[in-house]
């Protein structure tokens, strides 16, 4: 099977490709840190701390050898899934913290990825179809305007109407376990769904408008077929596939827009973990969290490469 193969081939070039975007984020992670002006053995110790006592810790986490030696290490510990230790919280480890973090900043970004979708697409369809209205020009300047608005912004208001005066949900903080714990995740989600969600919305009135005029459409219509049907069995399902690179090429600003939600909503997600860090000068942690959040992407985009090309044949075939 040839076309088999070629997307074989295709997908084991994405995978170096992928492989070697990392290699170089972590470089460049290591690096960038480093240039933060501060020292972390003089941050841990205070800054009463003597040059003997500040020398000393320097020489126990190794931020004294050489930037080649602690990079050798660096990438050492990473080929074996080791971010190391906090510099700060002696003997726990960076990718505790990481994890820990990464689990509420995950059912963030999903949870507003899927409010994106739900709320996104019957608007995008609705705009499409409605030609040249009012409908259609309510939903663009919606759209517009919600994009032009920073999420925090979006998330200091939704505190203010549904949670300090409507008394409906939580103003922030996190649940101790779920399903309890939904309740806290509606308005940060909601709040970062108001960038994704109208990108959905052009994005799928775009290519419903595309789809209509297709030549098959108007033959559909033409045979009898109800317009009701021919929106659900032909138009709907074109107007899906954009999402699937949409949503992949904006997972990385969706982690972004997350970790500043987070801080919004009181979040114990990456964003905290991530705040801390940058007080403290832990370097080891603020390493941790720039590659997790940069494997998440790289994984996200690639993962919505392979499912397009799953979903749509000519992309498989083309690769």
């Amino acid at each position: 099977m040839p076309g088999a193969n070629r997307w074989l081939k295709r997908l084991g070039t994405d995978l170096l490709q992928a492989a070697a975007i990392m290699l170089l984020v972590a470089l460049l992670v290591f690096l960038v840190i480093r240039l933060i002006p501060g020292n972390p053995a003089q941050q841990v110790l205070g800054q009463r701390a003597t040059p003997r006592s500040v020398a000393a810790l320097e020489r126990e986490l190794g931020l004294d050898r050489p930037l080649l030696a602690q990079l050798g290490s660096y990438f050492g510990g990473l080929l074996h899934g080791n971010l190391g230790h906090s510099l700060v919280e002696q003997g726990v480890s960076v990718r505790s913290l990481v994890i820990s973090g990464l689990g509420v900043t995950l059912a963030v970004v999903l949870a507003a990825v899927l409010l994106s979708v739900l709320i996104g697409v019957p608007f995008g369809l609705v705009s499409a179809l409605s030609g040249k209205s009012a409908v259609d020009v309510g939903v663009r300047g919606v759209s517009v305007l919600l994009l032009a608005s920073p999420p925090f912004f979006i998330g200091l208001l939704l505190i203010l109407v549904l949670s300090l005066q409507a008394h409906l949900l939580p103003a922030g903080g996190w649940g101790s376990g779920w399903p309890a714990g939904l309740k806290y995740l509606v308005l940060p989600a909601l709040a970062l769904s108001c960038y994704l969600g109208p990108i959905v919305v052009r994005a799928v009135r775009q290519a419903a408008l595309e789809a209509s005029r297709q030549p098959y459409v108007e033959v559909t219509l033409a045979r009898g077929i109800s317009p009701r049907r021919v929106v659900l069995r032909h138009i709907l399902p074109n107007s899906l596939l954009p999402l699937i690179t949409l949503i992949g090429l904006n997972i990385g600003w969706l982690i972004s827009g997350a970790v500043v939600v987070e801080v919004v909503f009181a979040l114990p997600g990456l964003g905290q973990v991530l705040a801390q860090a940058v007080t403290e000068l832990d370097y080891t942690v603020i390493q941790g969290v720039a590659i997790v959040s940069a494997f998440v992407v790289v994984a996200a985009n690639l993962l919505a490469d392979v499912a397009y090309s799953l979903v749509d044949p000519r992309i498989r075939l083309a690769r």
